[in-house]
């Protein structure tokens, strides 16, 4: 008997059902401005790039086999700060690769 926590035997893998999304974008929003860098640094970049992870760490899956035995959704879309820490990571991300373009 295979365990595994990410994906079946054979390679699939679960995602979650559309009303997910739907329900999450329904979610009330609001603007945390004073987190976002005013001047970006390679220190600063970096930090911010390590700090934050590169998908939801909450998303599990649990298949025996190719069974799916349980599938817990990505949960970063109901925290209303998730969408603007992914969107501060992509620009440290850009910075980063624009500062080596340069050099």
């Amino acid at each position: 008997m295979h365990v595994s926590f990410t994906r079946s035997a054979s390679g699939k893998r679960a995602r979650a059902p559309r009303w997910w999304t739907q329900f999450a974008e329904g979610l009330p929003k609001f603007s945390v401005s004073f987190l976002r860098p005013r001047r970006w640094n390679k220190e600063l970049a970096e930090k911010w790039i390590n700090a934050i992870p590169d998908k939801c760490p909450f998303e599990r899956q649990v298949w025996v086999g190719d069974k799916l035995v349980m599938y817990v959704p990505p949960l970063c879309p109901l925290n209303p700060l998730s969408r603007q820490l992914y969107s501060i990571k992509l620009e440290a991300k850009t910075y980063l690769y624009d500062l080596e373009k340069r050099v």
